[in-house]
């Protein structure tokens, strides 16, 4: 008895001993950079609790959370973004944290905006769209939502969804479906994109009224997305475009500034989010190729080194003028779920949450993910012209 007590008791130490470690193991930032594009990296406790003084090189930004900050960030700070630099990664996070900042623009592009919105690790996903379009004097002018699909076959996942002519061709598919306003709902489209550069992204667009599906002419990216503030170029034509040429301007440490829409603390509180300030970003500077008319005359886009995300971007006329902000922030996977209903893992990404304001009209709006779930059980015909002309209302209509 003795012998059995003490084992006992031993045992009970044990484990409260490793049931605190376990929890610590779960909750401690990963391992952070020492050295991001060539110059010292570091992390050091702010002067008051919850806040972090982040350095690289000669730079430093105040790192501190906001209303709307996720979770995991608010407890690690900016040492979260590290997760997405640890060894053994997928794509588009498999390149070595000191190797990121000699991807070329066009390759640095396609990971941070297309891959990154749109995950190429999972069979799929799903959400609902909620655009919020706010008048110049701050009142509300509509509200809209989406149905959203997409799915990515890099690497040659998920090609039980192409047929055979696309299978060399197609990187991925996007389907949007509208459920509000009235007057709009049942409208719907998919972009489907190319591996190739030089090949533009093809759109199909269906309108209720006539209850037929039509291919848009021409390369639609620089026109307005159906009802919103973005463009194409901002929502499902998110890779390197052939009518523009692209470059890396520099690097600099990412500083979150409040007085930019999206990112101030009473910019939709209530939405969870992570915004990427504290990281090293390359800067990408973006210009229409000789002789191609455009919405701009040069974009500068903000590219996260450790998370290889897309953070903000600034639009600028022919005067040099600038036209409109457009941020972005991070919705983690520990905000979303699998089809299963299990939490998806935190490093998985999707686009989160958008947020323009047009400097011309004096518009903005907020644009943000809701109801998101992976590896949806879809049919292999979901991408098609039948999935439009069925006008579904609600998510997971192919459950049903």
């Amino acid at each position: 008895m003795i012998r059995t007590a003490k084992t006992l008791t031993l045992v009970v130490l044990l484990m409260a001993f490793v049931a605190p470690c376990a929890v610590r193991a779960q909750t401690s930032p990963p391992a952070v950079p020492k050295t991001i594009a060539g110059k010292p990296y570091s992390i050091t406790p702010g002067t008051s609790p919850g806040t972090w003084t982040v350095k690289w090189g000669d730079q430093t930004y105040d790192w501190k959370a906001s209303p709307w900050t996720e979770d995991p960030l608010k407890q690690q700070g900016p040492a979260y973004y590290a997760q997405w630099t640890q060894p053994g990664m997928p794509f588009p996070f498999e390149v070595p944290i000191d190797q990121r900042d000699k991807l070329s623009a066009t390759d640095m592009i396609d990971r941070c905006v297309a891959y990154n919105y749109y995950g190429p690790y999972v069979e799929g996903a799903t959400d609902i769209w909620n655009n919020h379009i706010i008048k110049p004097d701050g009142s509300s002018r509509e509200n809209e939502r989406f149905i959203e699909l997409y799915q990515s076959y890099y690497g040659d996942k998920n090609q039980q969804f192409l047929s055979p002519s696309e299978k060399a061709d197609v990187s991925r598919k996007y389907l949007w479906i509208a459920l509000e306003p009235e007057e709009v709902r049942g409208q719907g489209g998919v972009t489907t994109d190319y591996y190739s550069h030089d090949k533009h992204p093809e759109d199909t667009w269906y309108t209720p009224t006539v209850r037929k599906v039509r291919r848009l002419a021409g390369a639609v990216s620089k026109q307005f997305f159906p009802g919103t503030l973005a463009r194409y170029e901002d929502v499902s034509h998110v890779r390197a475009l052939p009518d523009l040429d692209y470059k890396i301007a520099g690097f600099e440490l990412f500083k979150a500034d409040p007085s930019i829409y999206g990112l101030g603390p009473n910019d939709e509180p209530e939405v969870k989010r992570a915004e990427g300030g504290g990281d090293v970003a390359a800067i990408i500077e973006i210009t229409p190729k000789p002789n191609v008319s455009w919405w701009y005359a040069k974009r500068r886009l903000w590219c996260g080194l450790q998370t290889m995300a897309f953070y903000q971007s600034m639009e600028y006329d022919a005067s040099g003028k600038r036209i409109r902000t457009y941020t972005r922030q991070i919705i983690s996977g520990s905000l979303t779920k699998t089809v299963d209903g299990k939490p998806a893992p935190d490093w998985w990404v999707q686009w989160g949450t958008n947020f323009a304001e047009d400097f011309d009209t004096g518009f903005k709006a907020s644009m943000w993910a809701s109801n998101i779930e992976y590896n949806p059980d879809w049919p292999d015909s979901i991408f098609s012209n039948d999935t439009l002309v069925r006008e579904p209302h609600q998510n997971n209509f192919w459950g049903k």
